[in-house]
């Protein structure tokens, strides 16, 4: 795919256009510890879309959205090809600012996992060989950023479907498992500082658990979002009487990890269990799949467990082994999985 053209060319742009809440924008990213670039080019994205907006839905400004003005900004950032990673921020990073939490949700869908499919296409060339990973391939376009979470699932059903039939489960799992959606090593690196320090293992979980009901607290105190989705007592609650949430419980040599839902404050109100897994799917290129009935192996969960092996990779300093235990696109109402702790790994860090 072309490189996307920088937000600085669109036609849209008019720096005289100041709708946007510059001052409330311009402190909500220098809190995030945005440099003065980045700043600067989310303000002119904001400004870009609110001209957009004006000029083609007769919009005042960004807080009068729909989301169907966003669904035709994002098909217009495509067909020009400037839908970059950067100007999806800027649209979400804006509406947290001014507290337009369905744009937040909304706009994240698109963003979730972008990179996953490039980079699980990258690991079966480099695992099986390229003619291997063209055949898997065969006539399948990695969709660009953009694309509706609703067309994604079709294309993660045909390409787990292949490598089933290509791979062993164990060699399928390895390949989902290897971080397809994670962060680099320097990310998690505090994470092995604070395990070294820990008492035990288990104390580490308790401290891990405790540091994250703490955040929670201040996005209810700040009235902010947690990612995508919004925080209340009761999902304050959840976590903290779920302590495999956000934290992990040890049993042997397990450790044990429930994936916090993607949408808890709705999860927690909805009776119907679908709607239930949906809102606990985490995963933007299959949770419409779960809506819409199309099934998909679960084995692409593993993808989510990669996500959970890889702190625990960086804490331990050596890789481990992680299983899907529970998964939402088997039919569970939560996805939950087993990190193994390696038998070189005391229970006493120190």
């Amino acid at each position: 795919m072309k490189n996307p053209k920088p937000i600085t060319s669109l036609k849209y742009l008019h720096t005289d256009d100041r709708r946007m809440d510059e001052r409330k924008f311009r402190s909500y990213c220098t809190k995030r510890k945005l440099d003065e670039k980045a700043i600067q080019t989310h303000i002119e994205a904001i400004r870009d879309y609110e001209s957009y907006l004006k000029r083609e839905h007769k919009k005042k400004d960004f807080s009068q959205s729909t989301l169907g003005n966003f669904q035709d900004y994002i098909a217009h950032l495509m067909k020009n090809e400037r839908n970059t990673i950067d100007n999806f921020a800027a649209l979400i990073r804006y509406a947290n600012a001014i507290k337009k939490r369905d744009a937040v949700a909304y706009l994240f869908g698109f963003i979730e996992g972008y990179g996953a499919l490039k980079k699980l296409y990258e690991t079966i060339g480099r695992t099986i060989g390229e003619n291997g990973r063209n055949e898997i391939f065969d006539g399948i376009n990695l969709p660009p950023l953009g694309t509706d979470p609703k067309d994604k699932p079709r294309i993660v059903k045909k390409v787990m479907e292949r490598l089933e039939a290509t791979l062993d489960k164990e060699a399928l799992r390895e390949i989902m498992s290897s971080g397809l959606d994670v962060g680099p090593r320097e990310w998690y690196l505090p994470m092995r500082k604070k395990f070294l320090k820990a008492k035990s293992i288990d104390d580490f979980l308790a401290g891990k658990h405790d540091e994250a009901i703490k955040s929670l607290e201040k996005h209810l105190k700040e009235n902010s979002m947690f990612f995508a989705q919004e925080v209340d007592k009761e999902v304050i609650d959840f976590v903290r009487n779920n302590p495999e949430v956000m934290g992990g419980v040890r049993r042997g040599n397990i450790i044990y990890e429930t994936k916090i839902p993607y949408q808890t404050k709705k999860y927690l109100q909805e009776e119907d269990e679908t709607l239930k897994r949906y809102y606990a799917c985490h995963c933007g290129w299959v949770r419409e799949a779960i809506r819409s009935g199309l099934e998909i192996s679960p084995n692409f969960c593993y993808c989510s467990a990669g996500y959970h092996k890889r702190p625990w990779d960086i804490i331990f300093d050596q890789p481990v082994k992680v299983e899907v235990l529970e998964t939402v696109l088997d039919g569970g109402l939560v996805c939950r999985f087993a990190i193994h702790i390696p038998k070189q790994v005391s229970e006493t860090p120190t």
